[in-house]
């Protein structure tokens, strides 16, 4: 058998190498995954909601699946992943992360959409002193 010997397949064979290495080393983190609910039935709801000039306050809370949040008129706080609030106002769309403590409130009048896609069975939405009783506020 005949294996060749030239500079230019050597360098072009370590190139192969040395990508290969990188792949196999860099593949496995962006394959990981990580399944937080799956099933065949769906239940979802779409709820359009109305604050008075007194404002509104959801409370710390967790939804089982995804939430997608649009407000239409007004501006509305978001807490959720930090004791920040992102303010949202008309036209803005904040999609929750299931599991996650979430807290959405306004200091006046708002209106916005809420749609949920949870696992038929599951609560829509769960205090967090009934979910995670230890820490009922995650923003001291």
């Amino acid at each position: 058998m005949h294996v060749p010997h030239s500079r230019r397949f050597l360098v072009l064979l370590a190139a192969l190498l040395a990508a290969g290495a990188v792949v196999s080393v860099a593949v496995p983190a962006v394959i990981a995954r990580q399944v937080l609910g799956e099933g065949t039935n769906l239940r979802y709801q779409f709820v359009r909601q109305t604050a008075d000039a007194s404002g509104f306050d959801s409370g710390w809370h967790v939804h089982p699946g995804l939430v997608v949040f649009q407000v239409e008129e007004g501006s509305v706080q978001v807490f959720q992943g930090s004791c920040t609030a992102r303010t949202l106002g008309p036209g803005d769309t904040f999609i929750e992360v299931p599991w996650k403590p979430v807290r959405a409130r306004s200091t006046g009048a708002a209106v916005w959409t809420t749609s949920l896609f949870i696992a038929a069975g599951d609560q829509l939405s769960i205090p967090l002193t009934a979910y995670s009783p230890a820490q009922p506020n995650p923003c001291p």
